[in-house]
């Protein structure tokens, strides 16, 4: 899978910050009408203490919630951890999984923030403006705003709201589990954002595609320490 360099990694605090205010501007939020087919879902991981990453990226089926793609990747942390540049931090390793993909994703689901962000670019906004594909955030925390706890049964939900926008929402996607946090990340609205991760639950908290790239990337990273 091909994606644009649309610009360098090594960066300073304010150069990251300065990058992430300009390319919020590009966020294209949409009615997401299409059924997608191949969703990927992906993840980040590494051991505390460690400057190694290690990323996975797991394409599933909708249609039969069969993997069809696996890919892994690794590198050096090159960003230090500031909270609201986790992209910085971790698109780069991502990236590098989601280049060894044979099968193009309809859309992806990212572990972590969409437009639920201080700027209205997390990792999962940031990484869909390279890839240039629909995808979605969802997050086991919220990052900015509030919201009041949605009802315990599956499905239902509460908006996250932001200087006063409404930017995401909490979801329950599991009957009296703590709901997990979803915003659109590029070319996807909240509502579709929140019916394509509902459609992929399947009896756990996570969407199976994050889920199941959750366990791949930390097999990945547990055989390699």
């Amino acid at each position: 899978m091909r994606y644009n360099c649309i610009h360098n990694w090594d960066l300073t605090y304010d150069e990251a910050v300065k990058i992430q205010t300009e390319l919020s501007s590009y966020i294209i939020l949409q009615n997401y009408i299409s059924k997608p087919r191949l969703i990927a879902g992906a993840d980040v991981s590494y051991s505390k203490g460690s400057d190694i990453f290690f990323s996975g990226v797991v394409v599933f089926d909708i249609l039969t919630m069969a993997i069809v793609e696996e890919a892994t990747a690794y590198s050096k942390v090159s960003f230090p951890y500031i909270p609201g540049l986790l992209s910085f931090r971790e698109s780069p390793v991502l990236l590098k999984a989601f280049e060894k993909l044979a099968n193009i994703p309809d859309l992806a689901i990212i572990d972590g923030q969409g437009i639920a962000h201080p700027r209205g670019l997390g990792i999962a906004s940031h990484i869909g403006l390279i890839l240039n594909i629909p995808t979605i955030g969802c997050a086991k925390n919220v990052l900015v705003g509030k919201y009041e706890p949605p009802g315990i049964e599956f499905g239902e939900s509460s908006p996250i709201l932001y200087k006063n926008k409404n930017v995401g929402v909490a979801l329950r996607t599991k009957k009296n589990v703590s709901p997990v946090f979803v915003s659109p990340g590029h070319k996807i609205d909240i509502e579709s954002s929140m019916k394509v991760v509902l459609d992929t639950c399947d009896g756990y908290r996570l969407p199976e595609p994050i889920r199941q790239a959750h366990l791949l990337v930390n097999k990945k990273r547990l055989l390699q320490v």
